[in-house]
């Protein structure tokens, strides 16, 4: 009997052992299936509000340069990814950011003639894990953030530096196009969890007065932003704002006329540690 006893005994502790176990795989699972990634999501979106202070930054360094003329380069940090969490199954989130070249085309119709500004961006790719994957784009001194499954969702968080005045049947509006140039072939890093630098210099600038304009055309990947930007910010009675595929125009009304002053900044642009000369 008490041989019986003993083998009841171990028996009672092989279950309670397996409940035990059963009971802890079912926590854990519970944790890494709905806890873990709700975690990792939150992680991400904070990662995104850093992400979009920084590039404030940048655009305030540039406007800075763009307004003041100066000579003096400017680092702007931006955390490119985020990491996993230890002793837990999760996944980092890279990032990515280029200079691309003649990423924007501004053309002026004026007098019959055609003049075109091929602008230079800084965009930031965010290969999230868990949330939606995104971009911030520093073009033409606006900053966009748009979602990468290209489905239209674009948002302008930061203006250019635009404005515009109306006089009688007079539209005269006021433009800098700010045109990023990469320096020393240092002009990306990719794939990457760490904190990198935008080093930015002013090179030169000019400006054009143009009178009787005809059309204005931005042509950008991010016509949705620019459309409700410009829709926002110029005088409906005055200017016609139009959406096209890769573009928006900007034609004057029946009965207005359109005068542009517009002033195209260059600042070098390099990704990483090092001196701009």
């Amino acid at each position: 009997m008490r041989r019986k006893g003993s083998c009841n005994h171990a028996v009672v502790g092989v279950i309670e052992a397996i409940l035990l176990i059963g009971l802890l795989t079912i926590i854990l699972s519970t944790v890494q299936l709905i806890y873990v990634p709700q975690l990792m999501e939150d992680r991400e979106v904070s990662h995104m509000d850093d992400v979009a202070k920084q590039f404030a930054q940048l655009k305030f360094a540039v406007d800075l340069q763009a307004g003041g003329l100066t000579n003096t380069s400017i680092s702007t940090p931006i955390t490119l990814g985020s990491r996993e969490i230890p002793y837990l199954i999760t996944a980092r989130a890279f990032g990515s950011i280029y200079v691309v070249s003649d990423a924007c085309t501004v053309t002026v119709n004026a007098n019959s003639q055609s003049y075109t500004y091929n602008l230079g961006n800084i965009v930031y790719n965010a290969d999230n894990a868990y949330y939606e994957k995104q971009s911030y784009v520093l073009e033409c001194g606006a900053v966009i953030l748009a979602q990468q499954d290209n489905d239209g969702t674009e948002t302008m968080l930061a203006a250019p530096t635009l404005s515009s005045h109306l006089t009688g049947s007079n539209l005269d509006i006021s433009f800098l196009l700010l045109n990023i140039s990469g320096y020393a072939d240092r002009t990306s890093v990719q794939s990457s969890l760490e904190t990198t630098y935008i080093r930015t210099n002013y090179s030169s600038s000019s400006s054009t007065d143009f009178t009787d304009v005809s059309s204005i055309t931005i042509s950008t990947s991010y016509p949705n932003a620019w459309y409700k930007f410009l829709n926002a910010s110029l005088d409906s009675d005055a200017a016609e704002v139009t959406l096209l595929t890769q573009s928006v125009r900007i034609t004057p009304q029946d009965g207005y006329t359109i005068d542009l002053s517009l002033d195209a900044v260059k600042v070098c642009a390099q990704i990483g540690l090092g001196w701009m000369g």
